[in-house]
């Protein structure tokens, strides 16, 4: 493990969090013509939301993961800061907010590169990644994240794997291993 840094605890519940409006989409990502609530959702058969999530990763392999804080379902686990999508905003946009509100961390749209979409049974999961050039400082979101590491991508995607991701994540990582590895190991060291 490269580091550890653990937030304090503060705002426990994120400002607006139950009241977020969410896109309804179809199969391949288009507009039903309305939204629902996050508290509430409201899905009919063959329709979804867009949930994404970001791997932050250097050229030395080295990839972002955050714990959730102790009130978020599965608490304590780790994973790639991820969220749901906002009504009106695109896949992209929401990984690049979920990410800066998260961890701090800003990059411009075209730094986000796709890993894939998963087809999950009310949501439509997309994964991006974000080369930097160095481990950079993060600062948590309280009530979101309450710490983050730096750690290398075997610990991530070998098995048995030597960070505990939250359960709805080891499926996803063992759909999207061969693409993430191949993007991360693919850059220079």
């Amino acid at each position: 493990m490269l580091g550890c840094v653990i937030a304090t605890p503060q705002n426990w519940q994120k400002d607006g969090e139950a009241n977020e409006d969410w896109d309804v989409v179809d199969i391949d990502g288009r507009s039903v013509g309305r939204t629902t609530k996050r508290g509430a959702p409201d899905f009919a058969p063959g329709e979804f939301h867009v949930v994404v999530g970001t791997c932050v990763f250097t050229p030395r392999r080295e990839v972002l993961v955050t714990r959730r804080s102790p009130n978020k379902s599965h608490p304590g686990e780790w994973e790639f800061s991820a969220g749901s999508a906002l009504a009106g905003e695109s896949s992209v946009m929401a990984a690049r907010r979920e990410l800066a509100e998260e961890t701090g961390l800003e990059f411009p749209a075209e730094e986000f590169r796709t890993v894939g979409r998963l087809i999950e049974p009310t949501s439509l999961f997309d994964i991006y990644a974000v080369r930097i050039p160095e481990i950079a400082q993060v600062v948590p979101q309280p009530g979101e994240v309450d710490a983050y590491r730096w750690v290398e991508l075997g610990a991530v995607l070998e098995q048995p794997r030597g960070v505990s991701f939250t359960g709805p994540w080891h499926r996803r990582l063992n759909q999207i291993q061969f693409v993430l590895r191949k993007l991360v190991e693919g850059c220079d060291a």
